[in-house]
């Protein structure tokens, strides 16, 4: 089955010393905001960001990274200087000490963390529990929209994260599958051309690790909900959802988070995949 990935994913391989302290935690940010030098994107939409964001804050939607030409193309997350235009315009560098935060659930969050990562970029913390756990505890928020000075964002793009499909036939990569469930049977497209999963893909809802007023749920709740659904540490894992953003990268950022060393996000998704009809599909 997995010779039917005949597909081009992003590679992912990273420590847990390295990436397991990327969430920042709402009293850390207020008083590391107080010194001036964190820049603050939220990653909702635009309506969102108006009726209110946290002071300093700069506006990135996660789905205007989307770049659906590029996956098709190369099988890039996106076209390098085209991710990077978006984030110079913010006023940053690959230099920028930067926290994404999004409603709290971590979805958009985690698309701009893995896109900055993409880029080269190390300094980029998530925002844990994000705007709801922030005005939960009555924290300052604001209106208005910070001035912006354009600069000039060098991409360092990670271009051994490429693995082309020729490297996965006969692996035992283990396909997961983060949409819902309708999507994954077949009962909802989520707006591809078919619908359905790839070949011998696991589904795994990504709101399976979601928590209240934190982005993720316990380390313990975690590992016990992937154990049961057998993603665990030892194996080489590839996850998708719909456009490669989003619900994919909240999974890759969970499972980065316990220290999973061997995890892949496939960029083009089922958006990609369901667009040839030659490809296999099971509902």
């Amino acid at each position: 089955m997995r010779a039917l990935l005949t597909v081009v994913v992003i590679l992912w391989s990273v420590s847990a010393t390295a990436d397991a302290g990327f969430l920042i935690d709402t009293a850390q940010l207020a008083d590391e905001l107080k010194q001036g030098k964190l820049r603050l994107i939220d990653a909702e939409n635009a309506e969102s960001y108006q009726r209110a964001h946290l002071p300093g804050a700069a506006h990135l939607h996660y789905l205007d990274l989307e770049d659906t030409e590029e996956n098709l193309k190369s099988g890039q997350p996106a076209f390098p200087q085209l991710a990077a235009s978006k984030f110079a315009a913010l006023g940053l560098t690959r230099a920028s000490d930067v926290v994404v935060y999004d409603s709290g659930d971590g979805r958009a969050a985690s698309a701009v963390w893995y896109m900055l990562r993409y880029l080269g970029h190390d300094k980029v913390r998530m925002l844990d529990g994000g705007f709801r756990k922030w005005l939960k505890e009555g924290r300052a928020l604001t209106q208005e929209a910070p001035k912006l000075a354009k600069t000039t964002y060098v991409p360092k793009v990670r271009s051994d994260w490429a693995v082309k499909s020729a490297g996965l036939a006969g692996s035992p990569a283990l396909l997961v599958d983060a949409r819902s469930l309708a999507e994954y049977t077949g009962k909802e497209s989520g707006g591809a051309r078919q619908s359905g999963h790839i070949p011998g893909a696991k589904s795994f809802p990504w709101t399976q690790l979601t928590g209240d007023l934190a982005t993720f749920k316990s380390p313990e709740a975690m590992k016990k909900s992937l154990a049961a659904a057998g993603i665990t540490p030892d194996k080489e894992i590839v996850t998708y959802c719909n456009g490669g953003l989003g619900r994919s990268t909240h999974l890759l950022a969970a499972l980065t988070l316990l220290g999973y060393e061997k995890v892949k996000v496939y960029p083009g998704s089922w958006v990609e995949w369901a667009a040839d009809p030659s490809r296999s599909i099971e509902r």
